[in-house]
């Protein structure tokens, strides 16, 4: 913790480039909004509910460039994915700010979160996390979206813009069941994925009662820079029939 420079800016710039190419070759663009008021309509529009907490902008403070959120548009300009991306300097450790920080927000939008009293392991990740932590969530992509490589640029590439902005110590999501069963989390990026981190009594609708903790740390992020640059050239993956693909309901 506390390293200020990226061990390799132009590897890094260079995926970002690669990712926002491979998109393009499936039909796909991306914008990336500093605004975090718009975020809402767009979740309203695509998912006909209202954004999460944690992505707020009436219940968050997200002055000082301290989140952003990503679209994906197909060649017709329909929005056919979203995530967003908020950075928090967490000076404990995440297993002691998360869900107090989170049921607080939750308040702000008249919602209910009531935790488990079961804390996590002391040998949890979530124990030793802490410094500038980068909190991933929203995602969603259409079922309509057919390749498998889409969902995993997209996601892909807000890791590495992530990165770019705020060379976090660390980059931390949330998962239900079935998304960190299928493996979706490792496919984004993600190398340590705990179940239980989070445990509810009660839950906002969409929120599983015991969820899984997905980070990826510095080191980590620098390998995934490492190991796009050595990867084949023309690599591609087999196409799938996606499923809505969620990482949390946060």
């Amino acid at each position: 913790m506390g390293q200020t420079g990226i061990k390799n800016p132009l590897g890094l710039v260079r995926c970002c480039a690669q990712l926002e190419q491979e998109l393009d070759e499936f039909g796909y663009s991306v914008t990336v909004h500093s605004d975090m008021t718009t975020l809402d309509e767009a979740v309203r529009h695509c998912r006909s509910r209202s954004v999460s907490p944690m992505h707020n902008a009436s219940a968050c403070d997200f002055s000082g460039q301290r989140a952003f959120w990503m679209s994906l548009e197909n060649r017709f300009g329909a929005v056919t994915g979203l995530q967003a991306f908020r950075c928090d300097r967490v000076e404990t450790s995440l297993s002691d700010w998360c869900a107090p920080y989170m049921i607080g927000v939750y308040m702000r939008c008249n919602e209910l979160m009531v935790p488990s009293p079961e804390r996590p392991s002391p040998d949890s990740i979530a124990s030793r996390l802490r410094g500038l932590l980068v909190y991933h969530g929203e995602l969603w992509v259409s079922k309509q979206t057919k390749s498998r490589r889409v969902f995993d640029s997209f996601t892909r590439l807000g890791l590495l813009l992530a990165t770019v902005k705020w060379n976090p110590d660390a980059i931390w999501g949330l998962a239900g069941e079935h998304m960190a069963r299928h493996g979706h989390p490792n496919r984004i990026g993600y190398s340590t994925i705990e179940k239980g981190f989070l445990k509810w009594e009660w839950a906002s609708d969409g929120i599983d009662p015991v969820e899984y903790l997905n980070v990826v740390d510095r080191q980590g992020l620098q390998q995934i820079v490492d190991e796009m640059q050595v990867r084949e050239p023309g690599y591609r993956q087999r196409p799938y029939d996606t499923t809505h693909l969620l990482l949390d309901g946060h």
